[in-house]
């Protein structure tokens, strides 16, 4: 059974899932695809482990999320992890694609007319929740606790910078 390897990037708090490979390490294109994403600006690499997982494909991996929370568990908290629980990396990892996504959907803008807009503020489903809980409704209005989907995309950082030189923090 072919088994796959988690390549863990410690600098992103990230995990990608990549299949099995036997030879020669230097031929190994994909773990090097996957590695060259993880880099700073200055083009220096970000630091990561390669975990080969025994007894698992790729096809248990997708459809068995306790076998999945489990390893990444482990793989974590090995690796000294900050103690989340797995879906929380989970959960930043899909923002972040949904992110990239609705950035090239729009064909890579260097300026976003759409950001930290309303349309882009992520709102909890807690609805029913808090009510049955007897709860006020979230208050979307309070700005310590507005999340948008542009905050995990990359023109985020062309508008903060923008925001610096704004408030002359570039002089």
């Amino acid at each position: 059974m072919p088994q796959i390897r988690l390549l863990l990037c410690k600098d992103c708090h990230t995990t990608e899932v990549l299949p099995e490979y036997q030879g020669d390490p230097r031929g190994d294109t994909v773990l090097e695809y996957a590695a060259a994403k993880h880099q700073y600006p200055n083009g220096e690499r970000h630091f990561g482990r390669l975990y080969p997982v025994e007894g698992v494909d790729e096809d248990r991996w997708r459809s068995s999320s306790e076998v999945r929370d489990e390893i990444l568990r482990r793989v974590w908290q090995q690796e000294g992890a900050t103690g989340m629980e797995p879906w929380v990396y989970q959960s930043v990892d899909t923002l972040k694609a949904d992110a990239m996504q609705c950035w090239r959907s729009r064909n890579r803008p260097e300026t976003c007319s759409d950001f930290h807009s309303d349309k882009k503020l992520l709102t909890p489903p807690t609805a029913g929740d808090r009510k049955a809980e007897g709860l006020p409704k979230w208050d979307k209005n309070n700005p310590s606790a507005q999340r948008y989907l542009c905050d995990y995309c990359p023109i985020r950082s062309v508008n903060e910078q923008k925001m610096r030189g704004w408030l002359g923090l570039y002089k």
